[in-house]
């Protein structure tokens, strides 16, 4: 938990505090051939309605299994993962989930990719093209409806991507690691979009890194997992204002103290072990 040498919160963005997502008492252990591996023990973590949480931890402390586990596609060896105060149902659902491959369907347009999801729920033709249409323009690929996949940048797939994420209204988004592929400028790029598209979708969003500065830059909180068995080490409210400017925020004296303190957590846990 923070101590008297963690940074103070000053001026917390509002949100509606209503819990979204609640892990009480998690546990997870994974069995292979004669070994068994306690990954998290006693987790409690509670994400609200509209935020946007970063999540980082050391290599093998569960980020991406948290990720899972909410989103209804594994379940826990103990305690409990709640959606809206229920029981997560198999799969949620009501979730989107972006992972770092975009996982695009090569032989299907940009229009034909995102529109997936809405033809999958049997939508009908004329709302699946507003819907597209919507999306396009939301995350600025006008003009590029009928390219392939294969015809696109690393960052406009990655576009695709959130647009076909965000099609069919998710109430959460959970990215894991969406940005870890991209070059530097690029990556810049499309967290900055990233920003623009959830203060437009007003949706929750938790967002799995292994990079502090882009936590800090994103999140309205940054939780730091201990090594495994994983447990919540610190989680910082992060009081920078928003909207944030990325290209500017990371000259602010505040990004540099909030960076400085949480590496210095994170670091204390590193090497402990593998992803999992």
């Amino acid at each position: 938990m923070p101590n008297a040498s963690t940074p103070v919160a000053t001026h917390m963005a509002t949100h509606t505090v209503r819990p979204k997502i609640e892990f009480q008492r998690l546990g997870k252990r994974f069995h292979r051939k004669s070994q068994s591996v306690t990954v998290m023990e006693g987790l409690d973590l509670t994400v609200n309605e509209g935020e946007f949480v970063c999540v980082v931890g050391p290599s093998g402390c569960g980020k991406s299994t948290l990720l899972n586990m909410s989103a209804g596609l594994m379940l826990p060896s103990a305690g409990k993962v709640l959606y809206d105060g229920a029981p997560v149902p198999e799969p949620n659902t009501k979730v989107g989930y972006v992972t770092q491959k975009d996982n695009l369907m090569p032989w299907r347009t940009v229009t034909a990719n995102i529109a997936l999801p809405l033809q999958i729920r049997r939508m009908g033709k004329d709302a699946i093209r507003n819907r597209v249409a919507e999306m396009i323009e939301l995350v600025g690929l006008a003009g590029f409806e009928k390219a392939y996949p294969g015809e696109l940048s690393g960052g406009m797939r990655k576009r695709v991507t959130l647009a076909r994420t965000l099609a069919h209204k998710p109430e959460v988004i959970f990215a894991d690691e969406p940005f870890g592929a991209l070059d530097a400028q690029l990556r810049g790029i499309m967290q900055q979009e990233l920003l623009r598209i959830w203060a437009a979708s007003k949706c929750t969003v938790v967002f799995i890194t292994h990079d502090i500065s882009e936590a800090v830059a994103l999140g309205d909180r940054v939780v730091v997992l201990s090594a495994r068995p994983s447990q919540v080490k610190v989680d910082v409210p992060i009081d920078l204002p928003r909207p944030r400017d990325l290209s500017k925020l990371r000259f602010d004296p505040r990004f540099s103290e909030l960076n400085e303190y949480l590496w210095s957590v994170l670091s204390e846990d590193l090497n402990e072990g593998d992803e999992v």
